[in-house]
Order: C-alpha cells, then sequence, then structure tokens
C-alpha cells in the first residue's frame, strides 16, 4: 500500500451580504483530516453549530488515534476501522450540536451540515450529511463524491426538476438531512482510493452557487503549480465575485507523491 504525502489547504469567508460566517473550517495535516460546516439557525446558533460539528469531530480522532478513547466493540464491526472512527467521531459531534440545542430556546433550531474526510494509507474515507460537497479531481476531470441531501436534490431525483433548474430554484437551501435536529441522524459514509496528483475539494454551498463544476475544475487544473492555500483564496475569490449572497468555504487536500525518507526518519516511524 502506498503512504502519501498530503498537503491541506483551507479558506473561509463571509461572502457579501451575509453580516456574519456560519461556516466552519479544519484541517489537521497530524490527523490527515479536513472538515467543512455549514451552520444555520438564528443569533449565533448557525456557527456555534457548525464550530461543535468540526471540533468535536477532530477531538474525537485525535483521541482515538491516541488510544484515549476506545470505539465500542459494537458499534458497526462489519465496517473499517478508519469507517467507524470518522462515523463515530459524527455521531458525537451531533450528540454535542443537539444537547447545546435542547439546552436553550437560543439555540433549539440550530443545525449544520458536515462533510469531513480522513485520509489514510491509500485511501480517503468521508462522512457527510447535509449540502456541503465533496469533490474529486481527478486526470483534469471533477467529479462530485457526495450526494446533497436537499429538497432541490430529491426533485432532481424524481425528474421533476434538471441540475440546472435545481441550482437556481428557491428550493436550493431546503435541507432534508442535517446534524443537531434529532438525535440520532444517518450519516453517508464514502469510501474510495485517492492516487498521486488527486486534488479533494470540500466545500460550503456558497462556493458552487458562485462557480459551476466546470469552472471549479478550470481553476483547480489551471492553478496546479500554484500554492494549495493560493489556490483555496482563488475558488473562494472567483466564487464571491460572482455570486457572494452566501458565506463561502473551501478545503484542498493534494495527494502528493511519497517524500523519501532516510534511514534515520525510517527508524524513528517504525518505533512511533
Amino acid at each position: 500500500m502506498a503512504n502519501f504525502d498530503i498537503e491541506f489547504a483551507a479558506v473561509t469567508d463571509i461572502g457579501k451580504i451575509r453580516e456574519k460566517n456560519e461556516d466552519s473550517v479544519l484541517i489537521s495535516s497530524d490527523l490527515s483530516l479536513g472538515v467543512v460546516a455549514d451552520g444555520m439557525g438564528g443569533h449565533s446558533a448557525g456557527e456555534i453549530a457548525s464550530n461543535i460539528a468540526v471540533s468535536v469531530l477532530a477531538e474525537t480522532v485525535r483521541k482515538i488515534d491516541n488510544n484515549k478513547l476506545q470505539i465500542p466493540t459494537n458499534f458497526l464491526p462489519k465496517l473499517s476501522p478508519t469507517e467507524r472512527k470518522i462515523l463515530l467521531a459524527a455521531n458525537l459531534a451531533n450528540a454535542a450540536i443537539y444537547s447545546t440545542a435542547q439546552s436553550s430556546d437560543t439555540y433549539r433550531m440550530m443545525g449544520t451540515t458536515l462533510t469531513g474526510v480522513l485520509v489514510e494509507k491509500n485511501c480517503a474515507t468521508a462522512v457527510h450529511v447535509g449540502d456541503s460537497r465533496l469533490y474529486l479531481l481527478r486526470n483534469n476531470k471533477i467529479i462530485q463524491i457526495t450526494t446533497d441531501h436537499s429538497l432541490a436534490m430529491e426533485h432532481i431525483r424524481r425528474g421533476l426538476l434538471t441540475k440546472q433548474e435545481a441550482d437556481h430554484s428557491k428550493i436550493q437551501n431546503i435541507l432534508t438531512r442535517a446534524m443537531g435536529i434529532k438525535k440520532n441522524i444517518e450519516f453517508d459514509l464514502l469510501k474510495f482510493p485517492v492516487h498521486e496528483g488527486d486534488v479533494l475539494l470540500l466545500c460550503s454551498d456558497g462556493l458552487y452557487k458562485g462557480l459551476n463544476e466546470d469552472q471549479i475544475a478550470a481553476i483547480l487544473c489551471a492553478g496546479k503549480a500554484m500554492p494549495l492555500v493560493k489556490l483555496c483564496k482563488q475558488l473562494v475569490h472567483d466564487s464571491n465575485d460572482k455570486d457572494g449572497q452566501d458565506n463561502i468555504s473551501c478545503v484542498l487536500i493534494k495527494i502528493l507523491p511519497p517524500q523519501k525518507l532516510t534511514f534515520m526518519q525510517r527508524l524513528r516511524q517504525m518505533f512511533k
């Protein structure tokens, strides 16, 4: 199995008209984790929900990696260790948001989307709920890995709207699934192999409201030689320029060739 080197970058922006940024992003190279969450709810509830989502997810992954938290043996035993880890972390994050929402009338209706991805060995494992997205750019072609949990997507499935119509429909923002609304929710779990040169893009809906898939792919392909954080800023800037009606968040993960380690570095890894 290949062990790749991985580069991460993240940018979030309030957009042109919103009074606050309710998106949260998180990247962690030591956990090989990238996360985007898009909060909703009155007052400051949305930003609190999205912040709990990304922080509890990362904290739980870290605790499991450091053997400070054991995954219960009866928790989805048929799944791989990585799948069980990210799914348990997402479930604990949902419980934390739900608990906070129930504790106060101010936070009663708060919720958030969540799209997070762990890259381990030669695989990416993603957990997803809501309409934030995970895209994969490979060989200059882009594909959407996640499926939006939105009323617009339901209408596309039933043949009531085309994808183009849905992108400009008033029902685009109505979610059919989100974190914090119920005690137990169903997350999508997605696993796929990664290859050298792949770029993973996680984003809130603010990004793809301004840029369609072809435009996103064109920017990613044209910016291959750019520092990753600059490419991240470019995507957010261009989306803001074209739309900017919502908060815009973007996480990029680039799969690089494995670094050539010295004998001493290999030795240290063996005894880590």
